[in-house]
């Protein structure tokens, strides 16, 4: 019983399974037709032809077949292609990608078949019939985002003043735009203070259709589909270069490529491709297509192009700058290009902190030869004139009348303590003198490249504050949708509002910081303040770093070698110090001050001094007293010492050898704190080459979480707080990833201004003599 059973069970189940194999072998195959631009790059029908094909892949129903439309095609040559598309038995949906056709078949009554104008911009413009939320035509239905001339005309104006604008689009797109449309547009310009013509883009010569007037300001850029993205980079930078500012109405996209501005952000495309992938996917599930509904909301973004606003010399208001999105709002078009060692290399030659402390430093040498003379021969000449009234003497001829006389006086200080102790202290001086000037140069190195990383770092924290910005803008827009159709109520959305606002405040600092960081390096290297330079991205392969060398780093690799590490970096910064070469110099100064003092006690100067004089002329009486005016001379050897100052000297002998303990208890609490630093600086190197590893995997695993809680969020699952914590981590990861070579980079210069010498000016040879010593 149970094995006749299990026959008949076995019979009909293959009974059954033959059955659906005919009915499916016999149901012919179903084919979604999209009609494009031959050759097209537009990202609208790119996205488009995405989306579609992830749901046909996901439900197996259909496949697809694309059918370009030839550049230059006419009216009749389309319509031939389109009839012979619905005459196709297996063509079961039409999806028109071609952006004109859209415009062309709003003036369309009758479809064969099931049809989808996905884009279709201001439908109100375009004469479309509506019914209600849904096209009320049999087997058509279209997407129209709420597009409105008057509303992009507006924004646009509040970027850049317009005066005369151009309305430009291919000219396939123009010929399918309905005299109605234009003039409504022509209206709407009107009413906002300026005029608008509309102009075609000649695909097929690859050029505007014709010149555009002197007196026009403005372009504003429409659908361009079959023209390729190096032609319209061409376009947009030709007429930036001749001054006219241009917007895109339709792609951020053009923004990439050079235009000034837009308001339909990169988001609105996705979101128009995967509404009409879905419309097709319920064409394909039998919904008529006059019951799908046509209307959807787009979120408005403006996005400004900085770079060309610079070319433009486009200010934008402010406000409006904190409420759009900037590309290339950090300028690095002009300007030097400095990497980590030019800057290091620049600031010793420009500084002018440095160059003041050369001259210190010259002066001191002067100053040695200046002590030095009170030690050679010392010659001075006289020359005098004498008149005397008419006394005893005079008339007596014992004294001229009147005399001139001319004198040379040699001295030579033969020893003198003073003389003596003064040129070596001041020999001392020199020396400290050139220990500071190292000093201060190894500092200004220091401020330098340690100004121009926390640039690398502060452009990070400006980038990550635009991304922060960007996406509390999306989720913003999320609040608002789901509040739009009720399933949330307004309290995430003014969440969100706040977030904005604290968002744009975090970019307004961001960007101060970097401007004030820039100015400074500008400072440090003897440049305008405000004169633009560019970085270079600064990563461990400098081949003018040490660290480059893998020996190096493999010696922090544990704490015993770390520690040997730090005794050989202590021994070689002890050695190399400016600031203990200074106070070795001090304690030597202060010494010879101590044996000069000491000296005064007993020794005395001892001093030559010579001297011939003659006398020119003189009125004397001299027939009364014979005697004749005569040349002289004399030679002088002193010596003095002073015996007695009221214990002066004593005071300046305790003086003089407090100073010297003072210099050396100061040599000791310098090595000590050098020894510290190189210790220190060392342990945060150490630490923040570990680190940079780890960041780059905190990075990754935030990405994840927040991927995690962004779409759990979208579907209703988490909170905004979890949202914010998500994006607060994100934010910080990302920052803190990018910017772990930095840091790192910046506490190895902190450990080569310790050690005292930076790699940058050692030549090839020296850095593997230093590497091998290591």
């Amino acid at each position: 019983f149970f094995k006749a059973v299990s026959v008949v069970a076995a019979a009909l189940v293959f009974m059954v399974a033959a059955s659906t194999f005919n009915a499916a072998a016999q149901r012919p195959q179903r084919t979604i037709v999209i009609v494009e631009d031959e050759g097209s790059e537009d990202t609208l029908t790119l996205a488009l032809k995405r989306e579609i094909g992830a749901i046909v892949a996901d439900t197996n129903e259909a496949r697809i077949r694309s059918v370009p439309i030839p550049a230059g095609a006419t009216d009749a040559q389309i319509d031939d292609i389109l009839q012979r598309i619905y005459a196709a038995p297996d063509t079961s949906v039409v999806v028109i990608a071609d952006i004109s056709l859209n415009q062309s078949f709003a003036r369309k009554t009758r479809f064969a078949k099931p049809t989808l104008l996905p884009f279709v911009f201001d439908a109100g413009f375009s004469g479309l019939k509506k019914v209600g939320e849904t096209s009320g035509t049999k087997n058509l239905t279209y997407t129209a985002p709420d597009f409105e001339f008057i509303e992009e005309f507006e924004t646009f104006a509040s970027v850049a003043p317009i005066k005369n604008a151009v309305l430009l689009s291919s000219d396939r797109v123009v010929r399918a735009i309905s005299e109605s449309t234009k003039t409504k547009a022509r209206a709407a310009a009107k009413s906002l203070g300026f005029s608008i013509e509309i102009v075609a883009y000649d695909t097929a010569a690859g050029a505007l259709s014709k010149p555009l007037a002197r007196d026009v300001d403005t372009v504003f850029v429409g659908v361009l589909p079959e023209v390729s993205n190096a032609q319209i980079r061409a376009l947009l930078s030709q007429l930036t270069a001749q001054g006219i500012a241009t917007y895109a109405l339709a792609s951020e996209q053009f923004v990439e490529l050079g235009a000034l501005a837009t308001n339909a952000p990169s988001a609105d495309t996705t979101r128009l491709a995967r509404r009409a992938a879905i419309n097709v996917a319920e064409l394909l599930a039998g919904v008529p297509a006059q019951s799908l509904p046509v209307s959807m909301n787009l979120n408005d973004q403006l996005t400004i192009n900085m770079a060309t606003a610079r070319a433009l010399k486009v200010a934008p208001p402010f406000d409006v700058l904190l409420s759009a999105r900037l590309l290339n709002d950090i300028d690095e078009s002009a300007g030097p290009v400095y990497s980590l060692t030019q800057v290091a290399r620049q600031a010793v030659s420009a500084n002018l902190a440095l160059m003041a402390q050369r001259f210190q430093a010259q002066q001191a040498q002067a100053r040695i030869s200046e002590t030095r003379g009170a030690l050679l021969p010392q010659v001075s000449a006289g020359l005098s004139y004498l008149q005397r009234r008419q006394t005893n003497n005079v008339q007596a001829g014992f004294a001229p009348q009147s005399t001139t006389d001319g004198s040379i006086t040699l001295s030579q200080s033969i020893f003198t303590e003073e003389f003596w102790a003064a040129y070596a202290i001041e020999k001392y001086s020199a020396l400290s003198e050139k220990a500071l000037l190292r000093e201060v140069e190894l500092d200004i190195i220091q401020a330098a490249v340690e100004t121009y990383l926390a640039i690398l770092r502060e452009k990070t924290s400006l980038e990550q504050a635009v991304f922060n910005l960007d996406i509390t803008r999306e989720n913003q827009r999320l609040a608002r949708n789901r509040v739009d159709v009720g399933t949330e109520d307004a309290s995430d959305l003014f969440r969100w509002q706040s977030e904005l606002a604290t968002a744009k405040q975090t970019v307004l600092a961001a960007n101060a910081g970097y401007e004030q960081l820039r100015q400074q390096l500008n400072q440090i290297l003897n440049r305008p303040i405000n004169e633009p330079f560019s970085v270079t991205i600064e990563t461990l392969e400098n081949p003018d770093l040490l660290i480059v060398d893998e020996r190096i780093t493999s010696l922090i690799s544990n704490a015993y070698d770390l520690e040997v590490l730090s005794d050989y970096f202590v021994e070689v910064g002890l050695e190399r110090s400016p600031e203990i070469d200074q106070a070795e110099v001090a304690i030597k100064s202060n010494a010879r001050q101590l044996k000069s003092n000491k000296r005064q006690f007993w020794l005395p100067d001892i001093s030559l001094v010579g001297q011939y004089s003659n006398n020119l002329d003189e009125d004397r009486v001299l027939s009364m007293v014979g005697l004749p005016a005569q040349d002289d001379w004399s030679v002088t050897v002193q010596a003095s010492i002073d015996l007695f100052e009221g214990g002066a000297r004593f005071s300046r002998v305790e003086q003089s050898r407090l100073a010297v303990r003072q210099s050396q208890t100061s040599l000791r609490n310098i090595e000590n704190q050098v020894e510290q630093d190189i210790r220190n600086a060392l342990e945060v190197m150490t630490a923040s080459f570990t680190s940079i590893p780890l960041a780059r995997d905190a990075e990754v695993a935030a990405q994840k979480n927040y991927d995690l809680v962004a779409e759990a969020y979208a579907q209703g699952k988490r909170d905004i707080i979890n949202v914010l914590d998500a994006q607060d981590a994100l934010v910080d990861a990302r920052e803190a990833a990018l910017n772990a070579v930095y840091n790192f980079l910046i506490n190895l210069m902190t450990t080569q201004r310790a050690i005292g010498g930076f790699d940058f000016f050692l030549d090839d040879r020296e850095k593997l003599a230093f590497n091998n010593e290591l």
